[in-house]
């Protein structure tokens, strides 16, 4: 209230009639609009109607029929629930864990074409990675088309971010702060490739630390050296071991399991690396695929060959050790390399489609 300055009377402020009228409208045009998207949608949601039937009942253009029903779902109008990740494994899963004495998750889908199934399982097994990430340490992956995809479909920002102060600040200021990641992604194969981008650890790596938030160490060494006297001299130098020294502080691994030497599952695999001798040599020594770089027989063994030695991976007695070793692999060139891979004991956790687990299970079944 304010004072008349003539007659000592109280008097109300004055107003800005037009200031209201538009608070008004506003109010009004934002109800209506919103009472615009309700209706939109309801005709799309509810009542199932095409956005060119929609434009016809209302008089639209079919532009903006697709504006407020977009505007709906960003307003809250419309709410999409999906639901969650199951969380129990499957009748086939547990069927499988019990045939293979470790834990296995089975993904959706029906493909067996090897290509179309290796992506398929690896963008389904995304949610169920996030549940395996540590919230600090060093996470370890190998190259490969499933793991690819996997980390492609990983939701970014996964984990916290850490923080660090940094040293002491000069009196009256305020402490510099630096984020430091509490995770660290490394690669545990070599695998500088430009040809299969798949095959790439230290790419995938970087992809995976930037789609969770982590650090990243690159390897940089190649996949398959020449001799075994190269790959022993690149394994002693400095460059190489400032990433390979987090192979034996590692709480998580992600290994791909690839095919047998002479599978052609119509992507690139490491196999791609031999010539026919050396595939069919690996063959004729029951070679049915590797594990993060060791070649695997169908009974769990693992195979000796220069091959191996020649190659940059991490070593079985250290994988061993690592608290969580999580192994993908799906597609009908897979089935015996899964049973081989969960035989060889280092996998904890098995996460594979449902043709490649139940051809796995008939596998066993039939006593091979």
């Amino acid at each position: 209230m304010a004072k008349d300055g003539g007659s000592g009377k109280a008097t109300e402020p004055a107003t800005t009639p037009d200031a209201e009228a538009i608070e008004t409208t506003d109010a009004t045009e934002a109800t209506s609009l919103r009472e615009m998207m309700r209706l939109v949608a309801q005709l799309y949601y509810v009542r199932e109607l095409g956005q060119p039937e929609i434009a016809a009942l209302t008089g639209f253009s079919i532009s903006k029929v697709s504006r407020l029903l977009s505007a709906a779902r960003a307003a809250g109008v419309v709410r999409i629930a999906v639901e969650g990740v199951p969380a129990a494994p499957t009748p086939l899963a547990r069927a499988l864990a019990d045939a293979l004495h470790l834990e296995v998750w089975v993904t959706p889908g029906h493909e067996t074409a090897p290509a179309l199934a290796a992506r398929l399982c690896g963008v389904a097994a995304a949610p169920r990675l996030l549940v395996e990430l540590p919230q600090e340490g060093a996470i370890g992956l190998t190259g490969g088309y499933t793991v690819e995809s996997l980390v492609n479909a990983l939701p970014t920002g996964s984990l916290p971010a850490g923080s660090l102060s940094a040293g002491s600040p000069p009196p009256g200021s305020q402490p510099r702060v630096v984020v430091v990641p509490l995770v660290v992604v490394v690669p545990l194969v070599g695998g500088w490739d430009s040809s299969n981008p798949h095959l790439n650890s230290n790419e995938i790596a970087r992809h995976m630390a930037e789609r969770i938030g982590a650090g990243v160490r690159l390897l940089h060494a190649p996949g398959l050296l020449d001799n075994e006297a190269t790959t022993a001299a690149l394994l002693s130098d400095s460059a190489v071991t400032a990433t390979t020294r987090y192979w034996g502080e590692l709480k998580l691994a992600l290994v791909g399991m690839s095919g047998a030497p002479r599978s052609a599952p119509g992507y690139g695999t490491v196999m791609d690396r031999l010539d026919e001798a050396g595939r069919a040599r690996l063959a004729d020594k029951g070679a049915v695929g590797d594990v993060a770089g060791h070649l695997v027989r169908l009974d769990g063994s693992f195979v000796e060959d220069e091959w191996e030695r020649r190659t940059i991976s991490i070593p079985i007695e250290t994988l061993r050790r690592v608290p969580r070793v999580v192994g993908i692999a799906a597609g009908s060139n897979k089935v015996e390399t899964v049973v081989a891979g969960a035989r060889t004991g280092l996998l904890h956790l098995l996460i594979t489609d449902e043709p490649t687990a139940a051809a796995a299970l008939e596998l066993l079944r039939v006593g091979r």
